[in-house]
């Protein structure tokens, strides 16, 4: 038994050594299992651990591999802070990373908001100049009215590519939409308690996650559509 997990110990450390190879090898259209005869290192010892696996058990088995660490590595998730400036703390900049983010965007930006003000207006003008290259936009706010000095700019744009929502589900007074969410491109997204004013983005101690994940940010598109779709919010025009 003790030899057994030693070999596949090695064989593990020669799967992460060659993941690479492995991704290349079985994600570029159709694989004979041939390749099983091939004398890298890998198949030798696959074939000498798993003897009575078949050649396509095996290939299985190298997919499975490839595509588990495929997908563990697209989706990792980073942090991200506002607050006084200490350094060697982990993770990055808030305002920083909502401005590389937005900056990169090639089809759509989901950006929910609590709080707005002017220190944001940069943020504002960007979001402007992206619908503007044809990036569909959607905002999510609460009370639009306090927020309307910086974002009527916004809804006069082409009303097939900017939509702004307000949130009008609550309940009470006491009830709001206190989500702080931007997702680019329906593959990253930040979820972060930093609102987008000065405190927010650099007097608060304010803490956030990147989540690298195109299922993440599908699931948070089907959170605000469905939410539109039981009147949760109502869009606002010009």
């Amino acid at each position: 038994m003790w030899d057994k997990s030693l070999r596949l110990d090695v064989f593990e450390g020669l799967l992460f050594n060659h993941r690479y190879f492995i991704e290349g090898l079985l994600f570029k259209g159709e694989v004979s299992t041939n390749i099983l005869d091939s004398r890298s290192t890998i198949f030798q010892e696959l074939n000498k651990l798993f003897p009575n696996l078949s050649s396509e058990e095996k290939l299985n088995f190298l997919y499975l591999m490839a595509k588990a660490y495929s997908r563990s590595n697209s989706e990792k998730m980073q942090l991200i802070w506002s607050g006084p400036s200490i350094s060697g703390l982990p993770g990055r900049d808030t305002e920083i990373v909502f401005e590389e983010y937005i900056s990169s965007a090639q089809e759509s930006i989901i950006l929910s908001i609590y709080s707005l003000s002017e220190y944001a207006s940069s943020l504002i003008n960007l979001l402007e100049k992206k619908i503007k290259q044809g990036i569909y936009v959607e905002m999510y706010v609460n009370d639009y009215v306090s927020k309307s000095d910086l974002l009527d700019k916004i809804i006069k744009l082409d009303n097939s590519r900017a939509f702004v929502y307000e949130y009008i589900g609550a309940e009470n007074h006491t009830q709001s939409l206190h989500a702080k969410v931007l997702t680019i491109d329906n593959e990253k997204s930040i979820i972060t308690s930093s609102n987008l004013s000065y405190n927010g983005m650099d007097g608060n101690l304010e803490l956030g996650v990147i989540l690298n994940s195109k299922e993440k940010a599908k699931e948070i598109r089907l959170i605000f559509n469905t939410l539109i779709e039981k009147y949760y919010f109502r869009r606002i025009k010009y």
